[in-house]
């Protein structure tokens, strides 16, 4: 991707909808970035009364529809936390249209359309990222580095668990199978993360099985098993019928490493269990934004043209694993994860 090239040094970022966790969230990161900027809101028809109160507020152009958002020429930058089978339409025309692209997990429900994506942001030389925002939050790091610090000897094994409960009836859009709803494609994307991040590649095959609330046509609640060959494995579930719970193990052939809130927000401070023959020890991480600080990585890789730090290479990873989750629920036994596009390993 190449370096910005706007004529100053603001990123100015439009953002496709007005819920109130893009309220709350994501427009604070964007105004509190240094060298960012919240220059357009807009929304679907029904949310255009939110869309005008966080345009007043912000001193924001409020856009009558995605589109007209998309064409200004003032925005340099698009955030798109759309329904999950809008972002691939959206993201392909933001790039089109010469922006950059923020978009909410999951980028894709295949790895086709990831691949489309990647060809697009190629040809338009922009940045594109996929907003694993857990990722970014110091503790990670530090679990990634006592890793790589050999205390807790060979990564074997993960176990991951994120869920959180969605009421029935509540009209949330992840409870909705025609707008790409249900566990696997929403909180399951962070419990697949987890292990294709700290193992860097995806596993040979995968075991998943699906629940589903009564009265509800999405999958609720899911357990799965990944084998990534050579007795390296992870355990994972996820749901949207109990919770809350963020937490994951990494379990070496010396220690176990623990991280019991990976959602830590702002104002909590996360903690990193390391358990070895030696002892407990506990590290306390300072708070920090994991949203904010996701803004200035993507902001920063704009501004230097580097890779975007969640590689769109991981986004086809979690992508094709997802799909191969689908098809083992399907079928009722294990799933071959394939693919003729990525060259495994970091």
């Amino acid at each position: 991707m190449t370096a910005h090239d706007e004529r100053d040094s603001t990123l100015r970022w439009g953002v496709l909808g007005a819920t109130s966790y893009i309220a709350t969230h994501l427009i604070p990161a964007i105004t509190a970035t240094h060298g960012c900027a919240l220059t357009a809101v807009a929304s679907r028809p029904e949310r255009a009364a939110a869309a005008a109160e966080l345009g007043r507020a912000h001193g924001a152009t409020v856009h009558p529809d995605y589109r007209a958002l998309i064409a200004d020429p003032a925005v340099d930058a698009v955030y798109i936390p759309l329904p999950n089978t809008q972002h691939v339409d959206w993201t392909l025309r933001a790039l089109e249209a010469g922006k950059h692209v923020l978009v909410e997990k999951p980028m894709a429900m295949d790895e086709e359309d990831c691949a489309r994506i990647e060809k697009a942001a190629e040809a338009a030389s922009r940045t594109v990222m996929e907003a694993f925002m857990y990722r970014f939050h110091p503790q990670q790091r530090r679990a990634a580095e006592i890793l790589a610090s050999g205390k807790i000897g060979e990564l074997r094994g993960v176990r991951a668990s994120f869920a959180f409960r969605i009421e029935s009836g509540s009209g949330n859009i992840r409870l909705d199978a025609a707008l790409g709803g249900g566990a696997t494609w929403d909180v399951g994307c962070y419990a697949v993360d987890v292990p294709l991040f700290f193992f860097g590649r995806a596993p040979g095959q995968v075991s998943a099985h699906f629940s589903s609330r009564p009265g509800l046509a999405v999958d609720t609640s899911a357990v799965a098993t990944m084998d990534f060959g050579q007795g390296h494995f992870a355990v994972v579930d996820y749901s949207i019928d109990y919770g809350p719970r963020a937490a994951y193990e990494l379990q070496g052939t010396r220690g176990t490493l623990m991280v019991r809130n990976a959602w830590a927000m702002d104002g909590e401070d996360g903690v990193v269990t390391v358990l070895t023959e030696d002892g407990v020890h506990e590290e306390t991480v300072p708070s920090a934004n994991h949203y904010q600080l996701q803004v200035e990585a993507f902001a920063a890789a704009v501004r230097d043209g580097a890779p975007a730090p969640v590689p769109l290479a991981d986004s086809r990873r979690t992508a094709r694993v997802g799909r191969a989750f689908v098809a083992s629920a399907a079928a009722g036994g294990a799933a071959v994860v394939t693919s003729a596009q990525e060259t495994e390993g970091r």
